[in-house]
């Protein structure tokens, strides 16, 4: 860069500043996510600058329509595979089944042979016999929960054609989601204590616990832990010695 060009741009940088420096705090608070946004472009902020810059101005993320995703990178089904007994899967922002390790598959279902509609955690809860088997009477509870996150994710994609279609269809599907969705009931987090009942080794109880990717924040991770590490831990231990 020439001299002259440096200069230049430092004296534009010290204009700037001047000038800000004459908005008070409360005028400089009405600035909108879409000034946000054009600096943003301006400066040509990668993602995580972008971010950061949209914190310190608006003490708020970008909201951003994040694709959902159909596959997870190889680093992350490495950590899914190395939970061992533990049931680990991921989801996407419509909480769709994107990845799991060999044992959550055991419990909840073969996901490889599922298509993305029964993929969907949401439609498989509300619709499936085999998951209110698993699930018996704590059934009701875990769809309420689950149910209450849909709900909460869906607020970031109001009339979305695709959350519209589902959302259309369960109502059809469901009774229960038919008299549940008009409540606006919203949650979210880990449901904690998890109890199954497997049809080949019966009961199975788990303590819940999720996270977002710090490198992919619409991915949460969940992993279901042995609530003891005897009985519930042998049997996952021997399902996966029988797959």
């Amino acid at each position: 860069m020439e001299h002259g060009d440096r200069e230049r741009l430092l004296e534009l940088a010290h204009f700037l500043k001047t000038r800000r420096a004459r908005i008070s705090p409360e005028l400089a608070g009405q600035v909108s996510t879409q000034v946000i946004e054009s600096i943003a472009r301006a400066l040509q902020l990668d993602a995580t600058e972008r971010r950061h810059f949209f914190l310190l101005a608006l003490q708020q993320l970008p909201a951003d329509p994040v694709p959902p995703a159909s596959e997870i990178s190889r680093a992350l089904q490495q950590f899914l595979d190395l939970q061992g007994i533990c049931p680990a899967y991921v989801t996407d922002p419509r909480l769709n089944i994107v990845g799991w390790n060999q044992v959550a598959s055991r419990i909840y279902g073969t996901y490889e042979t599922m298509s993305a509609r029964e993929r969907n955690s949401v439609w498989r809860t509300f619709t499936s016999p085999y998951v209110r088997e698993l699930l018996q009477e704590n059934w009701e509870r875990h769809a309420r929960h689950r149910l209450a996150h849909f709900r909460a994710c869906y607020g970031s994609y109001s009339g979305d054609p695709w959350w519209m279609e589902l959302i259309e269809d369960l109502s059809h599907a469901s009774e229960e989601f038919r008299e549940w969705w008009p409540r606006h009931d919203v949650l979210n987090g880990p449901e904690g204590l998890k109890v199954n009942y497997h049809p080949s080794v019966g009961k199975l109880v788990f303590e819940q616990v999720s996270f977002l990717l710090s490198d992919a924040p619409h991915l949460t991770v969940t992993i279901n832990m042995p609530r003891d590490v005897g009985e519930t831990a042998s049997k996952l231990r021997m399902l996966l010695s029988h797959s």
